[in-house]
């Protein structure tokens, strides 16, 4: 690469001297652009995909510790809660402990430093409006009720934040963004009737239109009761705002039938246009889950019809609906009640893909809505219940799609979405696809409840995919049978024994399944050996357990390991006057068969004793190959002769 100078001294008519314009053009500075503390952090997630083999968020601490049952996992961010709660108890109760040698911090975190003592020397109207704009509610109150111990005079204005404060977060403390607590703990508790709220209330006699409407609100989101609260509203000539006429919307009287209930919800609707208040997208879903509710019962195509109606109407008025209006719609076309009814119209809706069509392209972060947040859920929830996988690919990838799994951030959400998802692809797509998305999201994504794992052991064993039965059968035993009662897990026990009974890997080409079968068979019995005693079903009420034993002594002895035949044999020999049921003929002559083929007298003179005590039929015809292919000493004949003293067809030997 040559430099300027060289090429301009080889080109004729240009001097050896540098000439600039002085016309250059002008320097012009961008505008700032405003960046948020992460958009850098965003920027740096959008240039890679998401790790599927690594543990969810919540469960980043330790790796030694990341749970992998769905219990453990409720557990684990439980015990982080109430490390927190403890930390936050031992910061107040003891803040002199945190004085020195503490971590400096610039700017310093407020949340991170111990809380002062308040007391009536040093609470203030000053720190009073600090703590309700930092959202620090129980020492608000702490501080408000000083104060008013004080006498020291309080500005309407602070104490009606103060109010809407408390009322919003009903007394508790405000909830951290991005909780990853969030759907394990409750999400909200019932209304406090007698609390800070209502008694500021009704403090000092008539209330104000504030302390009314922070009343209203406060009962409306926290269950309480609004109709008292609107009509003493309506009385004293307030405002309503349109939260207001969306709570009382949802708490229609539904005792009258859908015809009155519309025609209420009409009257509501008339009222705020003479108040000057437009419908919003929140009214659209108050009507659509009053809707929903008429659809559980008998009058579901009328409901649908109402729906329909309003959504036309609404969208006549210019309003942008969220995915809460489509969830509730959902709700009104699929009802819970009637969604696994096949004679039901809801069973063949297709309004999920009519929604797909709709809204498939758009960015729906971030909500507008607390029902935003359950669409993706209750989506694929018909998705699965309609057994249409293409449907619920659909879903996924608009899940993936910008910022939408944004809105998937609930502990409970996540568990109804990845466990409908992966059984509506188990059993409507091919068995290859399932396979792969159960790779992909079990068990760091999705932790699977006894039901899949007993319809995946089936697609297994017909789709004769025997390599993937070693993770299943990890899996199984991770999530500790899939949170299974006692009964359901000797099912999947009986029925993994029987996919391994139908299956001879020596038919198959795969290599070391012989040792997996061994494994797995020897973890099933130890699995059943140590519940023997089990108060949640003792060995005396588990009928599967013969059926149990049958099968791995069959499995084992097929795949070369006597030692665990002979194993299950003394235990049934121990157990048969408890265990219900007894072995079957085929167990007993291939065990009793192998003892002869490898000379192993002592554990053919315990089978045949069995085979006596259960009178089983086989039991002349076995001890006759025991005696003439077996070499016995004269203990051993006298012991055979004494046991079959009774059958008279035995000849003494």
């Amino acid at each position: 690469m040559h430099s300027i100078r060289q090429y301009c001294q080889r080109v004729p008519g240009i001097t050896n001297r540098l000439q600039f314009s002085s016309s250059s053009p002008e320097i012009v500075i961008a505008p700032r652009v405003e960046r948020g503390p992460t958009d850098i952090l965003a920027a740096l997630a959008g240039t890679v995909n998401k790790d599927m083999t690594a543990p969810h968020y919540r469960y980043h601490d330790d790796p030694y510790l990341v749970p992998y049952k769905l219990g453990t996992k409720r557990e684990f961010i439980l015990s982080r809660e109430s490390g927190k709660n403890a930390a936050r108890f031992i910061m107040s109760k003891h803040p002199d402990l945190f004085e020195h040698n503490r971590i400096e911090a610039e700017p310093p975190i407020t949340a991170f430093q111990p809380r002062a003592a308040y007391n009536r020397d040093n609470v203030t109207v000053e720190l009073l409006d600090n703590l309700v704009k930092s959202f620090q509610v129980q020492d608000s109150i702490i501080v408000f009720e000083l104060l008013w111990e004080k006498n020291k005079e309080i500005p309407e204005d602070l104490k009606q934040s103060l109010l809407e404060l408390v009322a919003f977060y009903n007394e508790s403390e405000a909830v951290e963004e991005g909780d990853p607590a969030r759907g394990v703990l409750p999400n909200q508790s019932p209304w406090i009737t007698d609390g800070f709220v209502a008694g500021q209330y009704s403090e000092g006699g008539v209330a104000t239109p504030g302390q009314r409407l922070v009343m209203l609100m406060g009962q409306g989101t926290h269950g309480g009761k609004v109709w008292q609260m609107i009509a003493e509203c309506k009385a004293n000539g307030d405002k309503i705002p349109v939260e207001g006429y969306n709570l009382s919307i949802e708490r229609t009287n539904q005792s009258d039938g859908l015809a009155k209930a519309v025609d209420s919800v009409k009257e509501v609707l008339v009222e705020m246009r003479d108040t000057g208040l437009a419908p919003t997208n929140g009214t659209l879903c108050s009507i659509l889950s009053l809707l929903a509710q008429f659809s559980k019962k008998n009058e579901y195509e009328a409901s649908c019809r109402r729906a329909l109606d309003f959504l036309a109407e609404f969208r006549v008025l210019g309003v942008e609906f969220s995915l809460g209006v489509y969830k509730n719609l959902i709700d009104v076309y699929v009802p819970v009640t009637t969604a696994t009814d096949k004679k039901t119209p809801a069973k063949r809706s297709p309004i999920l893909n009519d929604i797909l069509n709709k809204i498939e392209d758009s960015e729906c972060w971030p909500a507008r809505h607390p029902d935003d947040l359950w669409f993706f859920p209750v989506a694929m929830k018909v998705a699965s219940v309609q057994n249409n996988s293409k449907m619920a690919w659909r879903l996924n990838n608009f899940l993936n799609s910008g910022k939408n799994a944004l809105l998937l951030n609930d502990f409970q959400m996540e568990t109804v979405y990845y466990t409908n998802f992966l059984n509506c692809i188990l059993q409507n797509d091919s068995f290859d696809k399932a396979m792969e998305l159960y790779y992909d999201i079990v068990p760091n994504t999705c932790t699977p409840m006894y039901n899949l794992y007993s319809n995946l052991l089936s697609h297994i064993h017909t789709n004769a995919a025997l390599q993937h039965l070693p993770k299943i059968w990890e899996d199984i035993l991770m999530s500790d049978f899939g949170q299974a009662s006692k009964e359901n897990q000797y099912l999947l026990t009986n029925h993994t024994m029987q996919v391994l009974l139908a299956n001879d890997p020596s038919l198959y080409e795969f290599t070391g399944m012989s040792e997996v079968y061994v494994t797995i068979a020897e973890q099933i019995y130890t699995h059943l050996d140590d519940g023997k005693a089990d108060r949640k079903l003792y060995l005396r009420f588990n009928n599967l357990a013969a059926n149990i034993c049958d099968s791995i002594i069959l499995v084992s002895l097929r795949e070369g390991s006597f030692d665990l035949a002979a194993k299950v044999i003394k235990f049934c020999v121990a157990e048969k006057n408890v265990m219900p049921g007894t072995l079957k003929d085929d167990a007993l002559v291939k065990f009793i068969t192998a003892c002869v083929d490898l000379g192993y007298t002592e554990n053919a003179m315990e089978a045949i004793e069995y085979c006596v005590d259960i009178s089983n039929p086989q039991a002349l015809t076995l001890g006759t190959k025991i005696s003439t292919e077996l070499e016995l000493d004269s203990e051993q004949r006298d012991y055979m002769n004494k046991l079959f003293a009774t059958y008279s067809k035995w000849v003494n030997i």
